[in-house]
């Protein structure tokens, strides 16, 4: 092949790839039904019957098969508003995945809950079972699995362990919008899920969250919660059946995003079907290549949600070059592949243990503090995936299905010039 294009060469392609958020006639209709409603506010607790964000909290729902879809301002108060639903305390332990975004494990110590980091499944980069299981105390509560990138995670054993242990499950769905594992959607098989629809999501209304239960209990909860803690009282006698009985902020959506929701879910279908398209014919142009794999567990029977499309590199084979050097010789090509985490969650300065001395009662934060200390987290599989991962965003697989083969194409150039990239490094 020609010379990669980073040292003068021609690049595979010059054209741009699908830009994200796309809107609409979908979205147009729904926001011009409730602009000309002039009814712009879903009500006290969000749930009016006829609010739009009661409609698309219902019709999400059914999508996935749940009994409660209930929509809220974004993904990481989703989170926490589920932890407390659930009963989540001060003290408490949580286990969260170190391969993730930060909010799975903030909102953990948001709550005043310690999040206890477990490493991840080299093959699906998702929450390792075993290691999850080793990790649980006497003082752990719950376990969020996330399902990241889209790619499910190994829900029967964790619902196993939860089980066998007596812990709630949470399920972190932010990136896994209609993901299926064995015939049965994301986020319902714990407890709760908990969805995002920020700006970069496969369903967006720039930001906005859902929580997804079957529990008419937790449903109950988690509706007062959103809206300041009110509960209803039953009592039809009343001016006001609500009651504000528990500590709690408004997290509730706004009609408008949940008109472009709307819009968004009567899109979501036809996008959905070419990114799994895609996605299939990209795998097979992967599977091609020495020293590369398309990260996902191979033999399960699952539908990928497909927000990242994930590539895991063999480091020796690629002569040990950086992901963010990898993703610049391939953006050269015209290709727009962004380096994966770059490191577990637990780097970040949020979690060292004066960040986060505020948000603990004494004796938590000295337990905190204390395993930071002397049994700091040790996941040697999430740590090897941030050297070697790189991802496409899902709007590359809405492409055009040519432009998915100039990603093979790339890809095949780089793998056949890796000497070239080992004469960078000398």
């Amino acid at each position: 092949m020609a010379e990669l294009a980073v040292h003068g060469g021609s690049p595979v392609r010059t054209g741009p790839y699908p830009s994200w958020p796309i809107g609409g006639a979908e979205e147009r209709a729904q926001l011009e039904r409730v602009l000309t409603s002039r009814r712009w506010f879903a009500g006290l607790q969000a749930d009016d019957p006829d609010a739009a964000g009661t409609l698309f909290g219902r019709r999400f729902a059914d999508l996935h098969g749940a009994g409660h879809g209930l929509p809220v301002a974004n993904g990481s108060v989703a989170i926490e508003i589920a932890l407390r639903a659930l009963g989540i305390e001060p003290g408490d332990e949580v286990i969260v995945p170190c391969y993730t975004f930060i909010s799975t494990a903030t909102s953990v110590l948001i709550v005043g809950a310690i999040p206890v980091f477990a490493d991840i499944d080299p093959g699906s980069y998702c929450l390792d079972p075993a290691d999850a299981a080793r990790r649980i105390t006497p003082r752990t509560r719950a376990i969020v699995p996330v399902h990241l990138g889209g790619h499910m995670a190994d829900m029967p054993a964790l619902l196993n362990i939860a089980r066998r242990r007596g812990l709630h499950v949470l399920e972190d769905c932010a990136q896994a919008i209609d993901a299926t594992l064995s015939g049965q959607k994301a986020g319902t098989w714990g407890d709760v899920g908990t969805f995002s629809f920020q700006s970069n999501k496969t369903m967006t209304s720039g930001e906005g969250g859902l929580i997804m239960t079957d529990s008419p209990g937790l449903a109950e909860r988690i509706t007062a919660l959103r809206a300041f803690g009110r509960f209803n009282t039953g009592d039809a006698a009343r001016s006001s059946a609500l009651e504000c009985r528990q500590l709690s902020s408004n997290y509730r959506l706004s009609e408008f995003q949940s008109a472009v929701l709307l819009g968004q879910l009567d899109a979501f279908p036809a996008q959905d079907a070419r990114r799994q398209a895609n996605a299939a014919r990209l795998t097979g142009h992967v599977n091609r290549l020495p020293g590369l794999r398309h990260v996902r567990t191979l033999g399960a029977d699952m539908k990928h949600g497909y927000y990242y499309y994930l590539v895991r590199y063999d480091p020796q084979h690629f002569r040990q070059v950086s992901p963010d050097r990898l993703c610049q010789i391939l953006s050269a090509e015209g290709v727009p592949f962004v380096p994966g985490d770059r490191r577990p969650v637990y780097r970040h300065l949020v979690f060292q243990p004066d960040n986060v001395r505020s948000h603990l009662q004494p004796e938590a934060f000295a337990r905190y503090k204390d395993r930071f200390a002397n049994d700091p987290p040790q996941c040697p599989a999430a740590e090897a995936a941030c050297d070697c991962t790189i991802m496409l965003r899902h709007q590359v697989l809405l492409a055009a299905p040519t432009d998915i083969d100039d990603i093979g194409e790339a890809l095949s150039k780089v793998a056949t010039h890796v000497e070239e990239i080992l004469e960078e490094k000398q």
